[in-house]
């Protein structure tokens, strides 16, 4: 899994290239989110149309970034997933947690 990243102001677009699962992956997923809160980016935008897979680990790394984005005042918007992460979403009854935006522009848009 690859994650390309991008901070602007408050925001930080995290866009998931990959497998979001258990090990390696979820560990650099949490390890950026971490990083991009301590610096003072607590509108977290998370991408991912890249993002073919996602196991509980995965989820739980997305849902515990929307948690502690909340504790600083922010938020964590998600954009485009994949089919299979939507229906794991819905499956496992997380998705009413996020808002859902089509683009990354969107989804900035209503952050500004």
């Amino acid at each position: 899994m690859d994650l390309d990243i991008k901070q602007t102001g408050n925001i930080c677009v995290l866009k998931v290239k990959g497998a979001l699962k258990y090990g390696e992956p979820v560990i650099a997923f949490d390890n950026a989110v971490l990083a991009a809160l301590e610096s003072g980016h607590t509108q977290l935008i998370l991408d991912l149309s890249s993002m073919p897979v996602i196991d509980s680990c995965g989820i739980g790394s997305v849902v515990n970034a929307l948690r502690k984005a909340e504790q600083l005042g922010g938020d964590a918007k998600l954009v485009a997933p994949s089919p299979f992460a939507l229906k794991t979403f819905k499956m496992v009854g997380i998705l009413p947690l996020f808002q859902l935006y089509s683009t990354e522009t969107e989804a900035i848009e209503a952050t500004s």
